[in-house]
């Protein structure tokens, strides 16, 4: 009987490949936190849009070759076969997690499926997770599925449902409730990541590498990599009142695509006047720059967009 091993990126899947040298290694890359991830398509359509997101986001190629590849290999699994899902609990993995469900059950026939969960980073955590491997139970994929379907809704009402209600799939519903503070807050327009960014340049990080850094200090379970962590940082640099200055042209895209990614990294920034005033409450970031963004199924605009209240953990629409 084959024996695959299905985990999130690359570092994971090289450490997996040096433990079970024997196990084939499939690889889901999908960053779903960044960008539109919109229900009621196929997923053909929806690896198009995501793909084409991650490239002009990112700047890196070849994505959607990459997601072929994948879901061909996920597909081609026979029925019986051994298929161990090793994810993180942090909100990166558990997105991919349901995604995986909704895939795997909606197949006539499925492959013995065994999970195991830990805190980041897998790549310490390998012995102590194999032992905790466990066979998935119908109901869990099942909620998977459904879980899958809520993330992509285009009202953020199913997410809050499941944020706050016990599942088959505790970790999920803990990533939704973490997912929910990147909406714009009640008292500045910023997500927690925009917030964060902010608040690690006030204090000193005066480049995109150092902000990153600092970033990283503030997750309980880290999930962001430096290329989404930037791409926000490039966000906060446009709009009519930009709230950070000195960041390149053409933002980390472009230092991707000509190789110039660690002079990005080093270049000198600072907020703006608008910044500051952000920070301080004396101004809404969304107020100032509007708002053109995707969590998950839910498009935010200026004309329809809600807000994250830190105290009751809710959201009401802005």
């Amino acid at each position: 009987m084959s024996r695959i091993l299905i985990t999130n990126g690359d570092h994971a899947a090289n450490a997996l490949a040096a433990h079970f040298p024997d196990a084939e290694i499939l690889i889901w890359r999908d960053v779903l936190i960044e960008g539109p991830v919109p229900g009621g398509i196929d997923d053909e359509a929806l690896a198009d849009i995501r793909a084409r997101h991650i490239e002009e986001a990112f700047g890196v190629s070849d994505v959607r070759a990459d997601f072929a590849r994948r879901d061909r290999a996920l597909q081609a699994i026979p029925a019986g076969s051994r298929v161990e899902l090793w994810f993180e609990t942090d909100l990166h993995d558990q997105l991919q997690l349901i995604q995986i469900f909704s895939l795997i059950g909606a197949r006539i026939t499925r492959p013995e499926l065994l999970l195991t969960l830990a805190p980041p980073p897998l790549l310490n955590r390998i012995e102590e997770m194999a032992a905790t491997l466990a066979p998935v139970r119908v109901e869990q994929i099942a909620e998977g599925a459904k879980l899958w379907s809520a993330f992509r809704a285009s009202t953020p009402d199913a997410v809050v449902a499941n944020a706050t209600s016990d599942t088959s799939l505790p970790e999920v519903s803990a990533a939704f409730r973490r997912m929910l503070e990147e909406y714009p807050g009640i008292s500045d327009g910023l997500g927690r990541i925009e917030r964060s960014a902010l608040l690690a340049i006030r204090d000193g990080a005066i480049t995109p590498g150092l902000a990153f850094r600092h970033y990283q200090q503030t997750e309980a379970l880290p999930f962001l990599g430096d290329l989404g962590f930037y791409y926000r940082l490039d966000r906060l640099a446009s709009g009519t009142s930009p709230l950070v200055r000195g960041l390149p042209a053409g933002g980390v895209a472009h230092a991707a695509r000509t190789n110039m990614t660690v002079e990005y990294t080093h270049t000198p920034i600072e907020l703006t006047d608008a910044g500051h005033a952000v920070l301080e409450g004396r101004a809404d970031h969304i107020r100032l720059n509007s708002i053109d963004r995707w969590i998950g199924g839910v498009h935010l605009t200026r004309e329809i967009f809600w807000r994250f209240n830190p105290v009751t953990k809710t959201l009401s629409r802005g």
